[in-house]
């Protein structure tokens, strides 16, 4: 079957009108002697994967600690007692989810 319209077809490249975004400014240049904290959000395999990746970011860096904890419900921000317990325990905090 041919193609009626052709101009219609786009290219995948895409083009974009916006200026390029900059990265926030960092606190750390290395997890070395950093305090982790792995938010998971509840769904099917979240924990799993952010404990392989604390695992891996053990090995790679000194850490001087991993904090682990799960939001109750993937839907809901985090309650405000487990961002407390986060804050309190964890320089940094990588959030993830899973399905």
């Amino acid at each position: 079957m041919a193609l009626l319209h052709t101009e219609a077809i786009l290219s995948p490249e895409g083009t974009s009108t916006n200026g390029q975004a900059r990265l926030a400014p960092r606190r750390y240049t290395t997890l070395d002697g950093v305090r982790l904290g792995l938010l998971g959000n509840s769904k099917l395999n979240a924990d799993n994967v952010l404990v392989a990746v604390g695992e891996l970011l053990k090995e790679r860096y000194a850490l001087r600690s991993v904090f682990v904890r799960s939001k109750p419900y993937f839907g809901t921000p985090a309650p405000e007692p487990v961002v407390q317990e986060m804050l309190e325990h964890s320089d940094v905090v990588i959030a993830g989810v899973g399905d």
